[in-house]
């Protein structure tokens, strides 16, 4: 059924915008998207779905709450699904779609450990099942969610993992054998070190070059069919983690 946006929505004309433009959250405050690299769009094209931040003028605190909402074009109703403790400020709480409007994909997190982990739910009835690992990016066919630690991200930047105390962040040590890339099938929830940093620095870099050093996840891309991951690693030299100390390698 086509969708007629002015039905639901304002028109935004401030800036004589070149395209037709529409708010779909005009009386809700501090939704966004995740990433340009997954459409908040569903494959439906009917529903969009969103981060609702708790507040937009501080920081976020260890444990608060933020909510994960579909907003549905054809309707104009929004509806909180979620609420989600695993989110930060970039990122949200990577709040995206599988292969279906049944198929949402997000983050929350034990604020008891501190453990984030996957959620995939249908929005449409409610139903939801906890994923053993992390999620940075769902694959096209939507069966694997590949990411870094979200933990540990905010080693090196805050924003695009989780929010948690700085006691319960995990620090590495060098290349270790313990962290890396994780893989999660989203049809079993079993969770997986797919590559470790270790065999990382074995297979793609000089040792030599990164002595004295730790290294650390950031972004993971799927490409489009699925068969290939991108990831950012990033290292810092020891009692130096400033920007023009670090370095970034892309691996695939």
């Amino acid at each position: 059924m086509p969708i007629d946006m002015d039905t639901s929505f304002p028109r935004y004309a401030d800036n004589d915008p070149q395209a037709p433009i529409w708010c779909i959250t005009p009386e809700i405050d501090g939704c966004f998207h995740r990433f340009f690299d997954t459409s908040p769009i569903s494959p439906s094209g009917r529903r969009v779905a969103l981060t609702k931040l708790p507040a937009e003028d501080r920081m976020p605190e260890p444990g608060e709450p933020a909510e994960v909402l579909v907003v549905d074009l054809q309707t104009g109703d929004a509806q909180v699904v979620a609420e989600t403790h695993g989110w930060d400020t970039q990122l949200g709480a990577q709040v995206q779609w599988g292969i279906g409007d049944e198929e949402l994909f997000f983050i929350d997190m034990h604020v008891e450990n501190w453990r984030p982990f996957s959620v995939k739910m249908d929005p449409l009835t409610g139903d939801r099942a906890n994923l053993a690992g992390p999620l940075y990016m769902i694959s096209p066919d939507g069966r694997a969610a590949a990411s870094p630690s979200l933990l540990r991200t905010r080693r090196t930047q805050k924003g695009y993992g989780v929010v948690a105390p700085d006691e319960a962040i995990p620090k590495n040590d060098g290349a270790v054998a313990d962290d890396g890339l994780y893989l999660t099938d989203t049809m079993t929830g079993d969770a997986r070190l797919l590559i470790s940093f270790a065999e990382i620095l074995d297979a793609a870099l000089d040792a030599d070059e990164y002595e004295d050093g730790d290294f650390y996840g950031f972004h993971v891309k799927w490409n489009l069919q699925g068969t290939r991951l991108m990831f950012v690693v990033r290292w810092s030299p020891h009692g130096d983690d400033s920007w023009s100390a670090r370095r970034n390698n892309v691996i695939t």
